[in-house]
């Protein structure tokens, strides 16, 4: 299956689905972290599976794509206040890559936002994942830091749009 096709639908997340959200998210952020040195997907992963991370999840407006009995990709929205919305949890499992389903949930959940009253969003972008957010007309707003377990940090990029 084609997941860009209808065939894989896009919902919300459902209580008790964090185990395979995070499971997704891992794999993604594993296969797709080109920009960072490979020392860092473990530390990545451990942040994942932090009791904090669900509830930084659930804060969001997450939805997921699921197709061939799985979740296939994540993205949500959280609004900042003033008409500004930051989309957040922006991951494609490696098997359904590159095929339209990052833009089709990025989409959604911008969708999602200006329904509720967003115009501008602002995000925080891999470093791998910047011309993607270049195609959807994202641009750099300054340099960041992500914190990790055990005192590291990983460089990621704030970008806005609107």
């Amino acid at each position: 299956m084609n997941p860009s096709t209808p065939g894989a639908i896009l919902r919300p997340l459902r209580p008790g689905e964090m185990p395979a959200l995070v499971a997704m998210q891992s794999a993604s952020f594993a296969a797709l972290a080109t920009a960072y040195p490979p020392a860092l997907a473990p530390a990545y992963d451990a942040m994942l599976r932090e009791p904090t991370y669900a509830s930084e999840v659930a804060e969001s407006d997450v939805w997921v794509a699921e197709g061939e009995g799985a979740i296939l990709g994540s993205a949500g929205w959280l609004g900042q206040g003033d008409g500004l919305g930051r989309i957040r949890k922006v991951f494609v499992h490696p098997r359904a890559a590159r095929q339209g389903l990052a833009t089709r949930l990025v989409r959604a959940a911008e969708e999602r936002a200006r329904a509720a009253g967003c115009a501008r969003f602002m995000l925080r972008a891999y470093l791998n994942a910047v011309p993607f957010y270049e195609s959807l007309g994202y641009v750099a707003d300054r340099p960041g830091e992500r914190a990790l377990p055990g005192g590291l940090s990983m460089p990621v990029l704030f970008m806005r749009k609107g």
